[in-house]
């Protein structure tokens, strides 16, 4: 009686810990997930991964206790399979939740006019009759968080694709966290029918930010924001990874949600090779939804500091300062430009998401700030240059910087 109490205590605890495994193997193959572990958010991977193991170590103490402690190894048995079950019924449990919200039916059928990357952006001829190409860019709108600004993102939308109708802008680029929670399929049924309603035909490019990927929301975001069968623009690394020539201007996206996370070797040789491609004369615009430079501020949560990424700027930095002529990033709720290393350095993390707060430390490499305010980074290719110009949400001017290349 004793023996089999003790082999299906341990069977349990064996079938409790594979269960947990095979999740947390699932969870970290997914993007975004070591980023989420190593900026603090840890606490409910350790308690899964406690209830994983704490079975199988009751059951080889129960074990190794039976003949010298005798019902004391008993109990330990009987708390292994309590143990155990509660494992099983909370992996289970939550494995269903996020399965059935990430693979569930498709949250809407509302869909942008998405452009493939592989395909360039067209030039047109301005007024002037000179070769012109103007684009907006912003970041971290947070469709389904309750404190978002849903009447800023709308705002933003509504005046990008007024001036699509208008000639005068070919393209909006969205770098990340559209929504707040990734697998949640209301969150992309709100995202995808707001943008739709508010820029029906603007011309959309989209990147995954570290909420979109939470947690399997990738494939919320593919089925929303990818070009073609297979997702990856051809020549690209994923989905939200490629580069895309429009004339004398070339942007290359970078999948960087919390860091430099998964960007290993392969990465960047294809980041070096890309750049090295490119004639000194034009104008190279590097986009990511992680920043490099920012001011920011200590998270009251995790400690951990949202300002000057040291790993960022340690680890990818070097291979764009003096090359890449413009990095723009999102990921903190601000706007902000910097240079640093003969690179112009932009962060506009200002769709709608509620604004981060005043910061506590200001980057060195600051030269101009706005907290609490949302709007957009307008680029336009002009005879003297590529210029850059922060706009609020009526689209009125806040900075200006023109960034000069030798035709």
């Amino acid at each position: 009686m004793a023996d089999a109490l003790y082999k299906a205590a341990t069977r349990l605890a064996v079938v409790t810990f594979a269960l947990m495994a095979a999740f947390m193997i699932w969870a970290f193959a997914q993007a975004g997930t070591l980023g989420m572990y190593r900026w603090g958010y840890s606490m409910p991977i350790l308690t899964l991964c406690a209830l994983g193991v704490s079975p199988l170590i009751i059951a080889l103490a129960a074990r190794s206790l039976r003949t010298a402690a005798g019902r004391f190894s008993h109990v330990l048995a009987v708390l292994t399979m309590i143990t155990a079950l509660l494992g099983i019924f909370v992996v289970l449990g939550v494995g269903l939740y996020i399965f059935s919200n990430a693979y569930g039916p498709r949250a809407s059928s509302a869909r942008q006019a998405i452009i493939d990357p592989a395909a360039g952006l067209p030039i047109r001829n301005g007024p002037d009759g000179q070769q012109t190409l103007r684009v907006a860019l912003s970041s971290d709108p947070h469709f389904g968080r309750a404190v978002s600004n849903a009447a800023a993102t709308s705002d933003i939308l509504r005046l990008s694709q007024a001036e699509y109708e208008a000639g005068r802008l070919d393209a909006f680029f969205d770098l990340g966290d559209t929504v707040e929670m990734g697998m949640n399929a209301a969150n992309w049924k709100l995202a995808l029918e707001s943008i739709h309603r508010d820029a029906p035909t603007l011309p959309f490019i989209a990147l995954l930010g570290n909420h979109d990927a939470l947690i399997g929301g990738t494939a919320r975001w593919t089925a929303a924001f990818a070009t073609g069968s297979g997702g990856t623009p051809k020549g690209g690394l994923s989905a939200s990874s490629w580069r895309m020539d429009a004339g004398r201007v070339h942007f290359i996206a970078l999948d960087m949600l919390w860091g430099p996370e998964g960007f290993g070797p392969a990465r960047r040789a294809w980041l070096r090779h890309q750049m090295e491609s490119i004639p000194a004369t034009d104008f190279i615009v590097v986009l990511t939804h992680c920043f490099f430079y920012s001011s920011g501020y200590i998270d009251e949560d995790t400690g951990k500091p949202w300002y000057d990424h040291e790993a960022m700027l340690r680890e990818i930095a070097p291979i764009l300062s003096g090359r890449a002529d413009l990095v723009v990033s999102g990921h903190n709720h601000y706007m902000e430009w910097l240079e640093a290393g003969g690179t112009a350095w932009a962060v506009v993390g200002a769709m709608g998401g509620k604004p981060d707060p005043v910061p506590t430390y200001v980057s060195p490499k600051s030269v101009w700030f706005s907290q609490g305010r949302f709007g957009r980074l307008v680029l336009e290719l002009r005879p003297e240059g590529l210029a850059c110009e922060f706009q609020d949400q009526a689209g009125a001017p806040l900075f200006q910087r023109t960034l000069k290349k030798p035709l």
